[in-house]
């Protein structure tokens, strides 16, 4: 587990980040105000140890927490081998690992297992257990220690992006898909580069990406990961947001990289957007930036530093006479192992803007999986009146990220009249490794714009099928 392959490219952002805190010592940002504060979030990775002294990473109920097991591990290990710098130790208060080598069994290097969500608990690249997550957990304490050198907040213009307004169109939504190109074990390519293919193969009107650029968000992952992989042909009708990763560095790789690129110029800069289609009104919102909850994993549009004006934004979307499309990068309904159940700060913030509804339609990531919950579950009332509403819901980060059959989902799926009457299940075809065993397909969504109607189409793409096969509605 400490015996790490260090491409060019993962020493580059080591480099990166040890130039940060070269930086914040010179600046006497060791002495700031703001270390205590970010003294906590070490403190927090501690508790996160608990998984691996106490045996119950593999086998314990599951909780986001598991996810930074190993974060102090591998801190300290990179330091020790000269990946990092040790001013981490020395003046930025970085605590000792308590788990040991001898704690971690030998066939996590080459296998692993999934959890509820669909999450896999690997070494392998992008899977849980991955070293290179752990360049997040420093890039987040910097900021945390220096949040002036976060991008600031840009405020979207209250006006429709896209003119003239078509009257239908096909758009294209991919999310968690900044992977870019990697080795996937011995397989062709990577599902990045499928999924993007597939899209392209299906010629949509415009790209909506949910968000996310791995591992951190940087302006090299924004430049290398999304930019790059998307072509010049949709200048001014691709759309990106904010998410968890691009708040690690600080959403500077979000907002003045790729948002400064030509091919996003229609978005303004901002993080939010609107796009008017027929009797339809698509919003985008940013639930990254003003998440106040470690590692930005919860969501959130707003909080006491500011965001008031995306309610605002939506309200108004809301009080038109068109329906609404809302897409954010973060969860509106959580998976959980007692079944679906609403994101609490998110959901009631959305309904705040809507005077107490919901949209009509919502689609995220950050969930690594595609799931379609039926639409009139239990959960969907008016916070106002208590009446009870239909709504669209559905989560689309599964266009790169490896993931697996999980139970939660399976469970929620089951019965006559089940909670979610899809998620993503094929397993992953001709598989060359351990963990490959355990994925299943990746895959994108494309919806259709007709005036009023809506309609959608959920497809997989692997190196055995490179065409985009529909999986729902079942074909």
């Amino acid at each position: 587990m400490d015996d790490y392959t260090i491409l060019s490219e993962d020493q580059s952002q080591f480099d990166d980040i040890n130039k940060k805190f070269e930086e914040a010592l010179a600046d006497g940002a060791h002495r700031a105000e703001t270390k205590n504060e970010a003294n906590e979030f070490w403190a927090y990775m501690q508790e996160c140890e608990r998984y691996v002294l106490n045996g119950s990473l593999q086998t314990g109920t599951f909780h986001h927490d598991m996810e930074n097991a190993l974060v102090l591990y591998h801190l300290n290990n990179l330091i020790d081998q000269g990946h990092l710098t040790q001013l981490l130790r020395t003046h930025f208060d970085l605590p000792a690992a308590q788990v040991r080598s001898e704690m971690i069994p030998e066939e996590w290097n080459y296998a692993g297992w999934v959890v509820g969500d669909g999450t896999i608990y690997a070494a392998s690249r992008y899977c849980q257990l991955d070293y290179r997550w752990t360049l997040v957990m420093v890039f987040y304490y910097y900021y945390k220690l220096r949040p002036e050198k976060k991008h600031p907040f840009v405020p979207a213009a209250m006006k429709v992006l896209n003119d003239p307004v078509l009257e239908k169109a096909r758009i294209a939504i991919i999310g968690d898909w900044g992977t870019g190109i990697w080795k996937d074990g011995k397989k062709q390519k990577c599902p990045a580069e499928l999924v993007i293919q597939g899209v392209l193969d299906l010629d949509p009107d415009y790209i909506i990406h949910l968000g996310d650029v791995y591992y951190a968000g940087t302006p090299k992952e924004e430049r290398k990961h999304l930019l790059d992989l998307l072509p010049s042909k949709y200048k001014n009708k691709v759309y990106t947001m904010n998410s968890n990763h691009e708040m690690y560095d600080g959403a500077n790789g979000l907002l003045g990289t790729t948002l400064q690129n030509t091919l996003f110029e229609q978005q303004g800069g901002s993080s939010y957007f609107s796009l008017e289609i027929g009797d339809w009104v698509l919003v985008g919102l940013d639930s990254a930036y003003y998440d106040d909850s470690y590692l930005y994993m919860s969501g959130s549009l707003c909080n006491e530093e500011g965001g008031q004006q995306q309610l605002d934004y939506l309200t108004k979307a809301g009080q038109g006479d068109k329906k609404v499309m809302l897409m954010t990068h973060h969860n509106g309904i959580l998976v959980d192992k007692d079944g679906p159940a609403t994101n609490t700060t998110l959901w009631s913030q959305v309904q705040k803007a809507l005077d107490g509804g919901l949209p009509d339609v919502w689609y995220w990531g950050h969930v690594h999986n595609a799931i379609i919950y039926r639409d009139d579950l239990s959960l969907y009332k008016n916070s106002k009146t208590g009446t009870a509403l239909t709504s669209i819901m559905r989560c689309c980060g599964h266009a790169s990220i490896p993931f697996g059959n999980g139970d939660y989902l399976k469970h929620a799926s089951a019965g006559s009249n089940p909670d979610v009457l899809f998620y993503a299940t094929t397993p992953m075809p001709d598989p060359t490794d351990e963990v490959q065993k355990l994925r299943v397909i990746n895959g994108f969504a494309m919806i259709e714009i007709n005036g009023s109607d809506f309609s959608e189409t959920f497809y997989e793409v692997s190196n055995e099928n490179p065409k985009p096969k529909q999986v729902w509605p079942a074909s």
